[in-house]
């Protein structure tokens, strides 16, 4: 079975929730600043609301995409990297990519596609379990010819 490019993603409420989420945060950030240092209130609040924004729309954005054969590109709300293929070694339960670094060095990478976050109480985890069996499809098939063989 051939799959073409695909995007997986968190259910939106919760990419909605974890990207109004930041700005408070970074709110109380700035006034946590503000109370520990003395420094002008202005610039510390446009550092702090401008990065929490970068974040919160970093987090609505977050995804992995299956785009090609050879390697996926998973994005987080604070880093975005390819693997390829055929470096992944499984995908767990928990939403961890485990990989081998060249060299042979092992490496795991929590996604937000395919784990729940703490706060949402295990609220659509059948969308993340399809999008971790979505992965492990892809790392499976993608590389396979249609006749069932692996690609040389």
């Amino acid at each position: 079975m051939r799959h073409g490019p695909r995007t997986l993603r968190a259910p939106a409420g919760h990419r909605v929730v974890a990207a109004l989420a930041s700005p408070v945060v970074g709110y109380f950030v700035a006034r946590l600043i503000l109370e520990l240092v003395d420094l002008s209130e202005v610039p510390v609040y446009a550092v702090c609301l401008s990065v929490a924004a970068a974040l919160g729309f970093r987090a609505w954005t977050a995804r992995i995409d299956l785009r090609n054969n050879e390697a996926m590109r998973v994005h987080n709300t604070l880093v975005s990297q390819s693997i390829s293929r055929d470096d992944v070694h499984r995908i767990t339960e928990r939403g961890r990519i485990e990989w081998r670094r060249s060299g042979n060095r092992a490496a795991r990478s929590l996604s937000e596609t395919l784990r729940s976050p703490w706060w949402a109480f295990g609220t659509a985890a059948t969308t993340y379990a399809r999008n971790r069996e979505e992965v492990r499809s892809w790392v499976r098939t993608a590389g396979r010819r249609p006749d069932g063989q692996p690609a040389a």
